[in-house]
């Protein structure tokens, strides 16, 4: 679920059907789920995926998740009239630069390739490669093939298991939200540009989650079931702490502590500051409505806390 956090380029189809999904009760029972609820309350605002900023008129702030699957691209009909009233709605980046950038992106061999001269399996033992080879034929991908394709592309294919890549021909709820946002006639800008985001994780780093997510068993069916219920029962720091789970196993208890600690810098923190720096002049204004990745939304750097911070009321609201 880590990749599917830090994933922006849509990959390719594998197999598609994940079989039926168990019920959020269930999920949320799981050892699993049970530990990432536990893991993530201490992140301070760790629940909620809508907030009111009370600026006038209202603003408001809505954690979304890139994927459509489970029923949690549906805007509904609370976000739905949110959205369609605002003065002006703020994503991550605007679908048609998105589509734009990746039409480019996909055109340039030189860009799905490594240009640092490393491979992935640069530093990993005979055992770590023949898991990953394991993992990545799942994916129908030759680990010879992985080795030297650019860090955010092969993010991209591990972002969710191989049942699940259908949904990436899917619209997610951020998409769905500025479609109904252009409907209404409401402009859209983007917080960010399409390369800030490419731009993301890359070099070591990139390469480390990459490793840990390949090891991790990145085709998990209930690992993914249950990212998506932690979502939908709004217990979103939660989503960060399992996406960790069992990294301690592989790295040992401190260096998955730094490497989180770097994934969360890149990936949270360093974005939500520049994100509430060009949010200021509007959310002045008032009327806005900002929609981003809910990994956005809680701990110190979390934009909730971030907004509080530069003197906004921010409440948690009810969906």
């Amino acid at each position: 679920m880590l990749l599917a956090a830090l994933a922006t380029v849509s990959g390719g189809s594998a197999r598609a059907g994940c079989g039926a999904m168990p019920d959020d009760a269930t999920l949320l029972a799981t050892p699993r789920a049970e530990a990432a609820i536990a893991a993530g309350a201490k992140m301070v605002n760790a629940d909620g995926r809508l907030y009111r900023i009370e600026t006038d008129p209202p603003s408001y702030l809505i954690g979304t998740f890139h994927t459509a699957a489970g029923g949690i691209d549906e805007p509904g009909p609370l976000l739905t009239r949110i959205v369609a009233g605002a003065r002006r709605l703020y994503v991550e980046v605007v679908e048609a630069e998105l589509a734009a950038a990746l039409k480019r992106w996909a055109a340039d061999p030189e860009r799905r390739v490594r240009s640092d001269g490393r491979l992935l399996s640069d530093g990993m033992s005979l055992e770590e490669i023949a898991v990953a080879e394991s993992a990545l034929a799942e994916y129908g991908m030759p680990l010879v093939v992985a080795d030297n394709m650019a860090p955010i592309a092969l993010m991209s294919l591990l972002a969710r298991p191989p049942c699940a890549q259908d949904t990436v021909e899917r619209p997610g709820l951020d998409v769905r939200l500025e479609r109904v946002a252009r409907g209404a006639g409401v402009p859209v800008k983007g917080l960010e540009s399409a390369e800030e985001q490419f731009a993301v994780v890359d070099g070591e780093l990139a390469d480390a989650l990459l490793k840990v997510g390949l090891l991790t068993d990145p085709g998990d069916v209930e690992r993914w079931f249950v990212g998506l219920a932690l979502y939908r029962t709004r217990h979103i720091a939660a989503i960060w702490a399992e996406s960790f789970a069992g990294v301690d196993d592989i790295l040992g208890a401190r260096a998955a502590a730094e490497l989180d600690a770097a994934a969360w810098a890149s990936v949270i923190a360093t974005r939500n500051r520049r994100m509430r720096d060009r949010l200021l002049p509007a959310l002045a204004e008032g009327g806005v409505v900002v929609a981003v990745g809910a990994l956005h939304l809680p701990g110190e750097d979390g934009l909730v806390q971030l907004l509080r911070e530069a003197g906004f009321n921010v409440r948690p609201m009810s969906e």
